[in-house]
Formats: structure tokens, C-alpha cells, sequence
């Protein structure tokens, strides 16, 4: 017999009967007391575990499913009939089920249980709810329940050992209450993971902007990193529909399969200018080549798997991996075997050529408005992760993924639309089972537009203010889950912004006297501020230069400048931008230093240049042309300070000297932050 049939006293863990009194269904007058006062008997010995939301893995990567676990402590035992119905149920909702549905659900319990029953209230709806526990490496299924009950706690008795469960939701209407879980542990949990420190970035690559490879470096130079919006068709095939493809690539840089007669998009030459102006270059390889989707031109952002093919294995990323380890092998820092380039015919055989230290595979792969094709999932995102990252730690092939190419290059995770946790936790998980736990990417990479709605979940009417929209505090909280849980990674915001066109749904209003473009810029360096202050190692603007500044499509206004017909002219915010890192670039946030007004907020930025102590932002969080007159900081020192303000047509803003009179320095706070450099 094995330890779990003894633990059990029964042969098969499926079995439904237990065998005791209570498991038999044999009552006394005894036993039934004993089970209305809720005591122990053979049968319910085992002890509710304690649930909560940090064991709970969406694996859809949508919110939390917070109501299935608040209310752990409701009174009575559902095993004997005896519980309160619990308040509040859980279900995705409607919108977008067809991405996310069968929706599932996974329960860590940190160490391995003995789990006797398993409890939950059936409410109103009805579909299928299938339990299943962690066997090995597959999920085995527990059990089945239709829930066609009516607002009644079921009870499933059950016999098995494992750490995982997993709940698999049919449809949105299969909801349940909360879920209550009874067994020993087999083991000690683990010991909650410290959060690991994380040095924060120079603020001159912390500050980046995104743009194309037609943008003049002059205006991407306001920025230390660019992340490049650079399409795979780009560098092969292009619009050709007879180029066959991978395994046979014909790579094309320098030119880019974009080219004609004499002329030719030079990646090689982009990038060197880039590293010649002190930008560093961060690649976001996107959409498919068209070969990769069957030549349809209308499938650009679909997953690139062959039709048919299992989207969370990572064999089926095979053609896309390749690729990137090309791209690794030209630009990265190692020099690749000259018999491993795929190159089209003409191009100059070159590898190792240290141009690029990030490479991006992806951008927003969870586009739940572009269908089921381009959607991906967590663990299919961290299917092609692992094939693109490492070849999935070698099992791929050799000549697949970038750091098979480069073992230097940082992989940074295709940009996600929504700043979720649940997304990278279903990742680790997946990681967890098919990695050894190695999280299948070295930058974690989200996007964010601060708006009065947000994100998927309704229909924003304006852009607000990076205070208004708790931007830090967002951020903050999954740098504390990266300190803790993923350390050493980096998280990047690689897209946030505002537009100007007054009917955007993503517009910067005019407040008072300050005009659309004024906000827009002082949103946009307060952003900048806000997320070096939760921790974040890169902000990249969405984007350098506007579509249509006439268009009221959201986005098409948002740049720093111009159009390229109107010739990149600078916009008030370009401005800004270049007087935030010319200001801020060689140094690092410290803190938040207490400034005793609840309208004037004060960050302090240490200098790693010996010429200058800190510099301090302070400004007015406020959206209601807010203003301080006459505030008094404390600069610590008796020596001349230096004010800079942002002007609307300097890169490097005006600079004031102002004397300090007991250490302090006094100043007019408005909402356009200004800076105060202490030497």
C-alpha cells in the first residue's frame, strides 16, 4: 500500500466513497452530533487550508480572481452542511470570452497536500467546471460538476497528493463562490522570498522614446534608448508572396529587403549613427513575415506557427526563433561562424558587429482586438519566449533563438498591452513546469496610456495626469513582484503618452492657459518622473514623431513632433524631454523627499557625476493650473544652487542661479516640473 493509500485507507485516489462513517454515509446519533458542532471526526479530520490571492495563477492572464478566495473565513463547515452562503462570486465576464475561455484557474499551495475535500458554492450560473490536480508533469482530472445547483455549497471528496490544482471555467456563465480547500500538508512551506535590491538605471538610458528607422537622429537624440519599431517582413520577403522562407532565409540589412534601385533602408548604417549619437538602440521585432502566415497580408500580427500547429510548444516557433538568432548573430556582441548566416545575395557578410544589446520579440502579443490568431495566451507567449530567448534551453536547435547567437544580448519580452501580473504569473508557472523555473526572458515589458477609463475594460473619454492615474503606484507593484520573485530582471514601460487632437480619446486637455501641447509635456516628463520613481529601468514615449496631428484617432497625435511632411518640427514636449535628460542624464532616483505641502511634490535624483551632488523635481501634481508661491526648499548648503526650467524652444531649458538664505532656496511650484541641481 502507498503512503497515500495508507493515509487513506482505500486503493484508487479517485475513489468518491471514503471509507469512514461519514464517507459511508453510515450516521449515529453521535456522529451527526459531532458533525453539527463542526468537530473532528474520521472523514473530516483534515484541516481547512488557508487561501489566498497570491496562491491564485490566472492563467488567462486576466485580474486576479480575488472572490474565490476573500472569504476564508466564512463560519460553519460546508463539508457538513453547516456554511453561510459567501457574498460575492467569480467570473470573467463576457467580453472577449472567446479569447480567454475555457478560462483556468490554478491553486498553488506552496508545498505539496494531502487534499481530502474540496468545497465551493454554486450560484446562479451553469457550465462546466473541471478540477484536475498536478500528477508528475500533466494535470489529472479530479473531477466534473455541471453546477446545476442553485446557490448550494458542493462537496467533492477527494484523495490525492499534489501542490497544484487547477479550476477550468467553461464558459463565463460556469461561476462559482467561494472555494475552500481541506487537506495536511506533506512538508514545511517554503520561506517567503525577500525582495532582492535593484540598482536603479542612469536616468539617461531610463529615458526613451519609440520611432522608426526614417527619424532623423537629431530629434530621436532628446532620448538615450530608442526602441525601434522594426517589422520582420522588413528583413525578409517583404511584400515578395513566392520567397519561401525559413529554413532557408535570405536576410536582408544593409539594404533592407525595403530598398530599390540605389536606394535602401542601412540598418547597419541606423544603428552605428545611434551608437554615434549616445543612443542606445532596442529593437522590437514585430508581426510576421508573410511567408510565416501563409502570404496573407491581412495575418501581419498573427502568432507566426503554422496553421494547425500547437501554440504552446515551443518546436512551433521554430521559423521565428531562427530569425532572431540571424539578428543576433549581426548586430549582437559575438562574432557567429560565417557558415551559420542566411543572408540574400549582395549583402555583406558580417556578424558580431556590437550594434544592439536588447532585442524585443514581440509587440502587445496579448492584442485581444485583432482575434484569437494574434492573441496569445501566457503560455503560448512563453512557448515562443523560450524558442526565441534560448531555443528553449537548447531543445529547439542550436542556430535557434538569441542567445544562442549572442549569450551578452538581453531578451526582452514583447510589450504587453496591459500592465497585468496575472500575465507573468501564468509565465513563471509555465516557466515553473517546463523551464526548471528559468522565466523565459531577461526584461519584463509592459505598456500603459494613463486615461479616465483604462485599458480593456471600457471606453476612455480623456488622457489624466500620471498622479491622478496612481502611474507610480501601478509600476511600484510590479517592481515589488520583480524584486521578490524575478530578480535580477528588468521591467521596462516601452509605451505611454498622451495625444494632442482635442477630440482624442487619448488627449492631454488644455487647462486654463495651458494649451494641449503644454499639458502633453508636462505630462509626459511628470510620467517620466513617476515611473524612476516606482522603479522602472526604462520609459520609452509613445512615440517620437505624429501620424496625422488632424486625425482624432487616438495615437495619431501623440508624438514629440511633427509629421514627417511637416519635418519633425519639435512640439513643446520634444523640448521638455531633451531638458529632462540633458538635466537629469547622470543620475539616479533616490527618493521622495517630504516637502510639508499637499500640493508640491519633490524628488531627489543622486548624481553619479562628482561635479554635482543631486538634483532635485519639484512640481504641482495637480490637473487644475495649480501654483505655489513663494516655497521654501532646503538645499543643505550655502552655496549658489542652479534653477532650471523648461522653456517650449530649448533642449537644456533656462538656468537661474538663486542663493541659498539658511539653506533654503525659495520658488514658484507649478505643474511644469522644474529642477533645482545642488554641486
Amino acid at each position: 500500500m502507498t503512503r497515500r493509500e495508507a493515509a487513506w485507507g482505500k486503493a484508487h485516489p479517485a475513489k468518491r466513497n471514503l471509507q469512514s462513517p461519514i464517507g459511508n454515509r453510515q450516521f449515529c446519533p453521535i456522529i451527526c452530533l459531532l458533525a453539527i458542532l463542526g468537530l473532528c471526526v474520521t472523514g473530516f479530520s483534515a484541516e481547512r487550508i488557508c487561501l489566498d490571492v497570491d496562491m491564485l495563477i490566472n492563467v488567462s492572464g486576466q485580474r486576479p480572481a480575488v472572490e474565490l478566495v476573500d472569504e476564508q473565513d466564512l463560519a460553519g463547515d460546508p463539508r457538513h452542511g453547516t456554511a453561510a452562503p459567501p457574498k460575492t462570486s467569480y467570473s470573467n465576464g463576457w467580453m472577449n470570452a472567446g479569447l480567454y475561455y475555457p478560462l483556468a484557474i490554478v491553486v498553488d499551495l506552496g508545498v505539496e497536500h494531502e487534499i481530502g475535500d474540496i468545497c465551493f458554492f454554486d450560484v446562479e450560473g451553469r457550465g462546466r467546471l473541471t478540477v484536475a490536480y498536478r500528477d508528475g508533469d500533466k494535470w489529472t482530472t479530479l473531477f466534473v460538476d455541471e453546477l446545476k445547483q442553485y446557490r448550494k455549497w458542493a462537496r467533492h471528496e477527494c484523495a490525492v497528493a499534489t501542490r497544484y490544482l487547477q479550476l477550468t471555467f467553461e464558459n463565463p456563465s460556469a461561476q462559482i463562490a467561494e472555494l475552500l480547500i481541506y487537506g495536511t500538508a506533506l512538508g514545511k512551506k517554503p520561506v517567503a522570498r525577500a525582495p532582492v535590491e535593484h540598482e536603479q538605471p542612469l536616468m539617461d538610458a531610463f529615458i526613451g522614446l519609440n520611432g522608426f528607422v526614417d527619424d532623423p537622429i537629431e530629434r530621436i537624440a532628446a532620448c538615450g534608448t530608442l526602441r525601434e519599431y522594426h517589422n520582420w517582413q522588413w528583413d525578409e520577403g517583404n511584400k515578395d508572396t513566392a520567397y519561401a522562407g525559413y529554413p532557408d532565409h535570405e536576410l536582408a540589412w544593409s539594404p533592407s529587403w525595403v530598398s530599390g534601385p540605389g536606394w535602401g533602408w542601412d540598418f547597419d548604417a541606423f544603428y552605428r549613427q545611434l551608437q554615434d549619437a549616445g543612443v542606445e538602440v532596442a529593437p522590437c521585432l514585430q508581426g510576421c513575415a508573410l511567408y510565416a502566415v501563409g502570404s496573407d497580408p491581412n495575418r501581419g500580427d498573427d502568432k507566426p506557427i503554422a496553421d494547425g500547429a500547437d501554440a504552446t510548444d515551443p518546436q512551433s516557433y521554430a521559423s521565428h526563433a531562427s530569425y532572431l538568432f540571424q539578428f543576433a548573430a549581426r548586430y549582437g556582441s559575438s562574432v557567429v561562424d560565417d557558415a551559420l548566416l542566411k543572408l540574400k545575395s549582395g549583402q555583406p557578410r558580417r556578424s558580431g558587429l556590437g550594434l544592439v544589446r536588447y532585442i524585443e520579440n514581440w509587440n502587445e502579443p496579448d492584442k485581444w482586438w485583432k482575434g484569437r490568431g494574434a492573441y496569445f495566451s501566457p503560455f503560448e507567449l512563453a512557448a515562443m519566449c523560450s524558442a526565441d530567448c534560448d531555443g528553449h534551453r537548447g531543445a529547439v536547435g542550436e542556430t535557434v533563438g538569441v542567445k544562442n547567437a549572442d549569450p551578452k544580448m538581453k531578451f526582452v519580452l514583447g510589450g504587453l498591452a496591459i500592465p497585468e501580473l496575472q500575465y507573468i504569473k501564468a509565465m513563471q508557472l509555465w516557466a515553473d513546469f517546463h523551464r526548471n523555473g528559468d522565466f523565459p526572458a531577461d526584461v519584463l515589458n509592459f505598456h500603459h496610456y494613463s486615461n479616465d477609463a483604462g485599458g480593456q475594460s471600457g471606453r476612455p473619454t480623456t488622457g489624466i495626469s500620471p498622479e491622478a492615474d496612481g502611474l507610480r503606484e501601478r509600476f511600484q507593484r510590479i517592481v515589488e513582484f520583480r524584486n521578490r520573485y524575478l530578480p535580477g530582471k528588468e521591467v521596462w514601460v516601452s509605451e505611454f503618452g498622451y495625444d494632442t487632437n482635442p477630440k482624442s480619446v487619448q488627449r492631454a486637455p488644455a487647462i486654463g492657459a495651458a494649451s494641449a501641447e503644454e499639458v502633453q509635456g508636462q505630462w509626459i516628463v511628470r510620467s517620466y518622473l513617476a515611473l524612476a520613481a516606482a522603479g522602472v529601468d526604462r520609459a520609452q514615449q509613445y512615440m517620437l514623431r505624429d501620424v496625422n496631428a488632424g486625425n482624432t484617432v487616438k495615437f495619431n497625435s501623440s508624438g514629440l513632433t511633427n509629421e514627417k511632411w511637416n519635418r519633425h518640427q519639435p512640439k513643446r514636449s520634444w523640448f521638455y524631454v531633451a531638458t529632462l535628460r540633458h538635466v537629469l542624464g547622470k543620475t539616479r532616483f533616490q527618493r521622495e523627499i517630504p516637502s510639508g505641502h499637499d500640493r508640491v511634490r519633490i524628488y531627489r535624483f543622486r548624481s553619479a557625476d562628482p561635479a554635482c551632488r543631486y538634483v532635485d523635481a519639484i512640481w504641482c501634481p495637480t490637473s487644475n493650473q495649480g501654483r505655489v508661491e513663494d516655497f521654501a526648499l532646503n538645499v543643505a548648503t550655502s552655496s549658489p544652487v542652479i534653477l532650471v526650467t523648461l522653456q517650449p524652444d530649448s533642449p537644456t531649458g533656462h538656468q537661474t542661479k538663486l542663493t541659498p538664505n539658511n539653506g533654503r532656496v525659495s520658488l514658484t511650484v507649478t505643474e511644469r516640473p522644474t529642477f533645482v541641481v545642488v554641486r
